[in-house]
């Protein structure tokens, strides 16, 4: 994938990017942020990511069966706009096709060296992860990314999503934010894309379920960048493996 394509970032919370391509990704950003989320009231996307996940287990940052016999773990910011092109236009399809099917399981890692903006949103998502939340307020979240580091995480919009979602304790989570084991997920994150040497967002591994990780390059942020590798992986673990698997989750 190009860099035009990704988004910039070093993992001491420098962008990569040069000023000119700063200046133009914020110009054409600054044309779009949405209107601020106000408690109570409905948040855009809502129905389109509760229903796309109602039903498919979670657990902490996984999203899928645990039996399935391919991992893909992507690392984002939820300030990334390319991550959110990825969590709008290409998981949508990763999921239904493989995640629901019990044939691919997905790890969210969450950097968050954007800004405080980042660091805010994160904290809730991996707060929420621990009530196994974490996967519909990251998708809400990119659906309604602002203007990066325009102080848009407020109290307010991580309330506004998170009581959308079924079953979560907006309260505990907010009392969570600060907790140590909302630190020690965002900083584990943070080590293992240093393992990874990985440098932009979103950045992705790709592997057989128990074997060793491995860096995961698409050659765009379109959805057949990730289906044809996905589908050769689900493959390779054999026919008769991976209907079994299936048919358990």
């Amino acid at each position: 994938m190009s860099d035009s394509r990704r988004r910039a970032y070093q993992l001491g919370g420098v962008l990569l990017c040069t000023v000119v391509v700063v200046i133009v990704i914020v110009a054409v950003l600054s044309s779009s942020s949405p209107a601020p989320l106000v408690p109570g009231r409905p948040v855009p996307g809502e129905h389109t990511v509760i229903s796309s996940l109602q039903g498919i287990p979670q657990s902490g940052i996984a999203l899928g069966s645990e039996r399935a016999p391919v991992t893909l773990v992507e690392f984002g910011d939820l300030q990334c706009p390319y991550c959110a092109i990825f969590a709008k236009q290409v998981l949508p399809r990763i999921v239904s096709r493989f995640v629901r099917q019990g044939r691919v399981r997905i790890l969210f890692r969450n950097l968050d060296g954007l800004g405080k903006d980042s660091v805010r949103a994160a904290q809730m998502a991996a707060a929420l992860g621990k009530q196994n939340r974490l996967w519909q307020f990251v998708e809400l979240a990119y659906r309604n990314q602002g203007d990066e580091n325009s102080g848009y995480v407020t109290d307010d919009f991580l309330r506004a999503i998170s009581q959308v979602i079924p079953g979560v304790d907006v309260g505990l989570a907010l009392r969570e934010l600060h907790s140590s084991a909302v630190s020690a997920q965002i900083a584990q994150a943070m080590s293992l894309a240093h393992q990874f040497k990985l440098k932009v967002t979103p950045s992705f591994l790709l592997f057989k379920t128990g074997a060793t990780p491995r860096t995961f390059t698409p050659s765009s942020l379109e959805s057949g960048a990730f289906i044809a590798p996905l589908e050769k992986l689900v493959a390779s673990v054999g026919g008769t493996e991976a209907t079994r698997i299936q048919a358990r989750s």
